[in-house]
């Protein structure tokens, strides 16, 4: 399940010295013996100055292929990411491992701000910031102007394509910061992209030749189901009964922060030990909850998707959904969080047909939105209509990934199969069946029974 071509004999050769030196200092900083499937092929690409996009899954090791090269280089290397806590954590471990690091971004004091950029002066290998301060922080980028920039690295750069499920207009920005600080090598790194989001990264970033490296999604040792909950009492029932039958410490995902309060309450009052987590916490109380989980203290965390990503946690036995998300890429993407240890792991989604309205809503409430901010804007009549047909196009693409979703959650065939054929992974066998997920696992006769 690749998409990565073999590396030529020769180029083995070549590589051979690289290749021995990386493997030292990666024993030696990161206490790793040997690569996983990817890694070495996306370094050796980085290594080489190349523009570099990686789609790898969750617990790949992605940051490896960025930290490694770094140590390997002179200059510095400028991390951009969406999520402020999984800055802090790179820095607190590299730190940790005596490599000058620092970071930018809202959460910082003054002090803090300058403190970081007294380090970057001072010539620190690594600074982790967000899109919106490298694109409105003249200061920032004038101190990274005089640096030798060895690589700028955008991690979930999922978020660069307005096709893509996480869309961020700031993302979208950075190839004019990029161009400003003379275009360094770039390497854009996400767990999840379709052969369109990987063209509009590679088109939006102005990536130069870039070398494509995917490792595929499939991992076989997470199993997929899809369990009908006709009504909210249904599911609440069967969510209760998943995580009393539990192997260890999870994830529950729900669609607003009203409803993670809510199942929160049901499932402690069952007695299970809980915790909520969303976006409007405090971030005392977020810390709290976030050190409990990854002490293994509690069942299970009941979040919104502000949840996760970024967390590192390899033995999450089970990520269910309370509530089906908005595309097959968000859905991949949370799963995916369970099981990075390579262990047995469960991810099931609680779908009703309300979830489908509930997604048909939001979509038309946010095009509803978007279209008024439009219209405020005073553009003349062509821009209008040239800005309004982007809209209706995101709309359809946001209504066509949403069917997509529901359509995985109704199918009696192999979940992995149907994953695979969305992200256009298709296997060699035509087939295929991962003989693990729900529907693998029973006749289509009887699936359609306990679906009904």
């Amino acid at each position: 399940m690749t998409r990565i071509k073999p590396t030529d004999e020769a180029n083995r050769e070549r590589q051979k010295p690289r290749t021995l030196q990386l493997k030292r200092t990666m024993r030696r900083v990161f206490g790793v013996d040997e690569f996983r499937p990817g890694q070495e092929e996306v370094i050796q690409s980085v290594m080489s100055a190349r523009d570099t996009l990686a789609v790898m899954p969750t617990g790949s090791g992605k940051s490896l292929c960025y930290q490694l090269p770094g140590l390997q280089l002179e200059g510095t290397t400028v991390v951009v990411s969406p999520l402020i806590s999984l800055m802090k954590d790179q820095t607190d471990k590299l730190q940790a491992a005596g490599i000058e690091a620092s970071q930018l971004n809202s959460a910082l004091t003054k002090a803090e701000v300058d403190q970081s950029l007294q380090r970057l002066r001072d010539g620190g290998e690594f600074v982790f910031t967000t899109p919106e301060r490298l694109n409105n922080d003249s200061a920032f980028v004038d101190v990274l102007s005089q640096n030798t920039i060895d690589r700028i690295v955008i991690d979930e750069a999922h978020c660069v394509s307005q096709w893509g499920h996480d869309f961020r207009p700031a993302f979208a920005e950075l190839s004019q910061v990029i161009e400003r600080l003379g275009h360094p090598p770039v390497l854009a790194l996400t767990a999840t992209a379709t052969p369109a989001v990987i063209d509009d990264i590679v088109s939006t970033l102005g990536l130069r030749n870039p070398s494509i490296i995917n490792t595929g999604i499939y991992r076989e040792n997470l199993r997929l189901e899809v369990l009908q909950t006709p009504s909210d009492d249904a599911k609440r029932r069967q969510l209760t009964e998943l995580l009393r039958d539990r192997e260890g410490t999870g994830i529950v995902y729900c669609a607003t922060l009203k409803q993670v309060e809510a199942v929160r309450v049901e499932l402690a009052a069952a007695g299970l030990n809980v915790a909520g987590y969303h976006g409007r916490m405090g971030r005392t109380e977020r810390r709290e909850t976030h050190d409990r989980f990854m002490g293994g203290e509690i069942d299970a965390v009941v979040a919104t998707n502000a949840f996760g990503m970024g967390i590192d946690k390899p033995d999450i036995r089970f990520v269910y959904h309370y509530a089906m998300p908005g595309s097959l890429e968000a859905y991949y993407q949370e799963a995916g969080r369970a099981g990075r240890d390579g262990g047995l792991s469960r991810c099931a989604l609680l779908f009703s047909a309300a979830d489908r309205r509930t997604h048909r809503y939001f979509i038309g409430s946010q095009f509803s939105s978007a279209r008024t901010r439009l219209l405020r804007k005073g553009m003349d009549e062509h821009e209008n209509e040239a800005q309004l047909r982007i809209l209706e196009h995101r709309r359809k693409c946001n209504e066509d990934k949403l069917e997509q979703m529901v359509l995985y959650a109704q199918c009696v065939d192999c979940r992995w199969r149907r994953l695979l054929d969305y992200f256009q992974e298709a296997p060699v066998d035509s087939s295929f069946r991962c003989g693990t997920c729900d529907s693998c696992g029973q006749t289509p006769e009887s699936h359609v029974a306990r679906s009904a």
